[in-house]
């Protein structure tokens, strides 16, 4: 019986003593067994990176890079770089995933000839045993709507050679979303399962558990999906039009939540939602959350400023 391929764990550290042992403990126990685990040292200043290292004696197939910090994106594009395994799967070091979460992706990967095996996290949509296979541009559509299907880079397994053109974005909040989708519009196949295979953790400390203004590099995100939709894959318009308004709401809620409701910023995610609400409220793909917000900003500005206040 022929060995099964090496899949590389691709693992950015950052800061993480209370919760690494845990995430690299749920990846050496998996049942898929022909793994290299590559855990990112991205300059931590806790005891992160004397972990990787104690980590590393304890399992062979664990390799360690240490670097200065240089955000997520650098680390994971680090591990990117050096691995050598016919699949790449990513976790996050303060998440953890299911024992049979690499063996269940590769088999989907397999049996469907796919580029991207993917599944869901934390029970986020009800299991019934789904198993979807997909067009890279209808997967990109899902997500877009964010209809169950969501953009993480991690929760899922990918070919080796979607690598030769494509890495993370540096320096910029939202870079899964920026990283998957355009992924998304070149691959030829994609298979989704309802299987709850990764367990998300939100720290305190976490990016999308605080406010920034770095936060809304996210609407120069989606205005870059926006304009590759439009110059390669006008039939996806309605849906990234549908996404860039999506975060134009939740910049602006957030923004007149945290004291900038009368800001530059506010008014650019005021501008995108008076130009693009129409076209959702009146597409039945576009989720009831955002026909809501749509019908909730209809009064005005103001009016969507309290409701922002008084939802808080």
């Amino acid at each position: 019986m022929s060995q099964l391929p090496l899949i590389s764990v691709i693992v950015p550290v950052y800061n993480v003593e209370g919760y690494l042992d845990a995430c690299v403990t749920s990846i050496t126990t998996q049942s898929y067994s022909n793994l290299e685990i590559i855990l990112i040292d991205d300059g931590s200043t806790d005891r992160s990176g004397d972990m990787c290292d104690s980590l590393a004696l304890s399992d062979s197939r664990i390799r360690v890079l240490h670097k200065s910090n240089g955000g997520l994106s650098d680390a994971r594009n680090h591990g990117i770089d050096i691995a050598t395994g016919s699949f790449i799967v990513f976790v996050d070091s303060d998440d953890t995933i299911s024992p049979d979460a690499i063996s269940t992706l590769y088999s989907l990967a397999t049996e469907h000839n796919a580029d991207i095996a993917m599944a869901t996290f934390n029970n986020h949509c009800p299991h019934r045993g789904r198993i979807i296979p997909l067009s890279g541009l209808e997967a990109a559509r899902l997500m877009l709507y964010q209809t169950n299907m969501d953009s993480s880079a991690w929760n899922k397994l990918y070919r080796i050679n979607l690598f030769s053109r494509h890495r993370f974005t540096k320096g910029i909040y939202y870079e899964d979303i920026d990283f998957v989708i355009n992924l998304l519009f070149e691959v030829k196949k994609v298979v989704w399962t309802d299987r709850s295979l990764y367990n998300y953790t939100m720290r305190p400390a976490s990016i999308t558990g605080n406010f920034s203004l770095k936060r809304l590099d996210v609407l120069d995100v989606t205005d870059r999906i926006i304009a590759n939709a439009a110059a390669h894959h006008p039939e996806l318009l309605p849906a990234a039009r549908d996404r860039s308004l999506s975060a134009s709401f939740n910049m602006f809620v957030l923004l007149c939540r945290n004291g900038y409701a009368n800001s530059l910023h506010a008014d650019r995610c005021w501008r995108n939602i008076k130009s693009l609400r129409m076209a959702s409220l009146f597409n039945p793909r576009v989720r009831l959350k955002n026909k809501l917000g749509i019908l909730a900003s209809l009064p005005g500005r103001r009016f969507t400023q309290l409701i922002a206040n008084i939802s808080k």
